[in-house]
């Protein structure tokens, strides 16, 4: 295993808030650990850790994976392939820890979030479209983010940017932006809130706090 995975937890399971709190704590999402060799599925969205578990995952006539160096520090390719023709190979950049892929309910699009720290961050996101055997990548994040960072921001870590789930249509996905949940990003650490946006131009459909994100989220689980 990638020592850096030892310290790699990733953002899905369990919320870091307390539901029945009249007042819910406001954090990223939380994620299993990866001192085993922890790799799932369930409903439209698969975890795993590349360096503590080589995993190929199906989707349709569909597989894809993470292929890690083991000579390098960080980093790995995201590959998909159809019936052994590789359709997609891109660097996540700085990989060091775990990586996500959630669907769309039409599985034509896919976001991958994936850590190049480990539990807390920096997590980032993408987002491809397949017709055929083209794939192409949307600018799904930047406004999200811009407008998220320009409200809340750590200046000594950044934030964090993380897929949860796709809207039925296919081009909407909820994107969960979080603030840094470390001491030094003073009283906005863990600050978290949601966007509804159109995956294939990034506009911004919809503004959600942290408390409809939680409704939300009891409602459609995705682990």
């Amino acid at each position: 295993m990638k020592p850096s995975a030892l310290f790699c937890l990733f953002p899905w399971v369990v919320l870091l808030i307390v539901l029945s709190s009249p007042s819910p704590v406001p954090a990223q999402l939380a994620a299993p650990t990866a001192l085993s060799d922890f790799a799932g599925c369930s409903h439209h969205t698969c975890t795993w850790v590349p360096w503590s578990t080589h995993k190929t995952f199906k989707q349709g006539d569909l597989t894809y994976t993470v292929e890690v160096a083991k000579s390098d520090d960080s980093g790995g390719d995201f590959v998909l392939r159809r019936a052994g023709k590789e359709l997609l190979r891109t660097p996540l950049k700085d990989l060091s820890a775990g990586t996500s892929v959630v669907w769309s309910e039409d599985k034509r699009s896919f976001a991958v979030t994936w850590s190049d720290g480990g539990a807390i961050g920096n997590f980032h996101v993408r987002t491809f479209h397949i017709e055929g055997d083209l794939v192409t990548e949307w600018p799904t994040t930047q406004q999200a983010f811009d407008s998220f960072k320009a409200r809340h921001w750590c200046e000594s870590r950044g934030d964090n940017i993380q897929a949860y789930r796709w809207l039925p249509d296919s081009r909407g996905l909820i994107l969960v932006l979080s603030v840094y949940p470390t001491g030094d990003c003073g009283k906005e650490l863990g600050h978290t809130e949601a966007y509804v946006v159109d995956a294939t131009t990034g506009n911004i459909r919809q503004h959600w706090a942290i408390k409809r994100l939680n409704a939300y989220m009891r409602s459609y689980p995705e682990w």
